[in-house]
């Protein structure tokens, strides 16, 4: 059985069907693309292994690392001629990604090479767009760095393949939709909120809630059990581990093998 939690491979053929009305369900024509990773658990690992191996739109709906690695890309803004480049495929990437899609709660220690933020934003925009109705949250110190963060979310929205913007379409071209947030025509809502009022976590309900640069966030703690009472689903914390409530937390962490996830 393959599945969003197994290690991602890169694309042996790149070639996609065009976006056609011909190719918004799959080859078995049982499943519509649009709502394909909200029902894997439930098909059976027979027609999964099939669904995987016969058709090429299937591996980047149901497996976001392989849908970052082969089907959208990134924008590095130091690069003014050549701005958007593929994701970086690093080994430590695999578990990072296994934790996630197996825990509720990830706190990840990070540096700035690690593009900790990017792939942040690369799991959540592709569950988002994957998983409609559903509503993710970044969080962050200001106003400003939350807005970068879900720029990086419309930014792998926007230079991901056509095809998958035709399955997952926008409410409206992002151009027009507001800075703060961006939503998907069947419901995906992505928002940035400034870290000061941790309870309007709660009143947002979230499905997915990632708060960045934790430890820079004077009440990020507050807002980390704000987002625990309010049972959001999924909460990634990702922080440099300067000294604060986030290295409070992670500080007794002892190390284990990853084999299991690489």
């Amino acid at each position: 059985m393959t599945s969003n939690s197994e290690q991602p491979t890169m694309q042996e053929d790149s070639s996609v069907p065009l976006a056609t009305d011909t190719t918004q369900q799959t080859e078995e024509r049982k499943y519509e693309y649009r709502t394909l990773a909200s029902q894997w658990s439930s098909i059976e690992p027979e027609t999964q292994d099939a669904l995987w191996t016969s058709d090429p739109l299937v591996p980047p709906i149901i497996n976001s690392l392989y849908w970052m690695w082969n089907h959208t890309k990134t924008r590095d803004d130091q690069d003014q001629n050549h701005p958007y480049k593929p994701y970086p495929v690093r080994e430590y990437l695999k578990a990072l990604h296994a934790v996630w899609v197996r825990e509720p709660f990830l706190f990840v220690e990070k540096s700035r090479t690690m593009l900790a933020s990017w792939w942040a934003a690369g799991e959540t925009t592709h569950f988002g767009m994957t998983h409609q109705p559903s509503t993710t949250v970044y969080w962050a110190q200001d106003e400003d760095r939350a807005v970068a963060l879900l720029n990086y979310s419309k930014t792998l929205y926007g230079q991901q393949d056509d095809i998958f913007k035709t399955i997952f379409p926008l409410k409206r071209p992002l151009d027009q939709q507001a800075e703060k947030e961006w939503s998907l025509k069947d419901g995906g809502i992505f928002m940035a909120l400034p870290g000061k009022d941790p309870d309007k976590i709660r009143s947002l309900h979230p499905t997915q809630l990632v708060i960045d640069e934790a430890c820079f966030i004077e009440n990020g703690g507050e807002a980390f059990d704000v987002a625990i009472s309010s049972r959001v689903p999924k909460v990634l914390v990702i922080s440099s581990a300067a000294p604060s409530w986030f290295r409070r937390l992670t500080k007794d962490a002892r190390p284990i093998s990853l084999d299991k996830y690489l």
